[in-house]
């Protein structure tokens, strides 16, 4: 009988400590959600690649239509018109659940490039880049030219 308590004791105890269920909006990253006055879950945008910047502690993910992926997948360099390719940065930031890992931080920026045309001299395109958690649209265009060429060179991931 003193066994028997003793193991349903222990066992209750054992099995409350296990319940460390949140509910599911504490296990959303907010923080990294992009706004939806962006409409970016409307685009219907595949991943096409992502990288780390290590230096800079930045993680980025490259978005696209089903154009640009069929581009990035052939290896082409010939970018037809209507392709959308969209760059998504984030801060990293330590992930709380899985020690050691990194996960998608603070929203820094989304570029996009929307292509008109492509032909000998280079290729014709809509650059676009939004900064900040809001996306306030970036009237800088200093570095555009190099940003597209960058966005443009990314390999895709290999995917099954």
């Amino acid at each position: 009988m003193k066994i028997t308590y003793i193991l349903f004791t222990a066992s209750v105890l054992i099995l409350s400590a296990c319940n460390n269920r949140k509910p599911v909006e504490e296990l959303l990253n907010k923080k990294a959600a992009i706004p939806a006055s962006f409409n970016f879950s409307k685009a219907g945008l595949k991943v096409i690649s992502s990288s780390i910047n290590k230096k800079e502690q930045t993680m980025s993910t490259l978005y696209g239509n089903d154009l640009a992926l069929k581009t990035a997948v052939s290896g082409s360099t010939n970018y037809p018109a209507g392709e959308n390719l969209t760059l998504v940065t984030w801060k990293q930031q330590n992930d709380d659940r899985w020690f050691g890992a990194k996960i998608p931080g603070d929203l820094l920026s989304v570029e996009v490039i929307k292509t008109i045309n492509s032909n000998t001299k280079g290729i014709i395109a809509n650059y676009q880049r939004f900064i900040g958690k809001e996306l306030i649209a970036d009237t800088d265009t200093t570095h555009q030219q190099e940003r597209m060429s960058y966005i443009f060179s990314q390999k895709p991931s290999v995917m099954p």
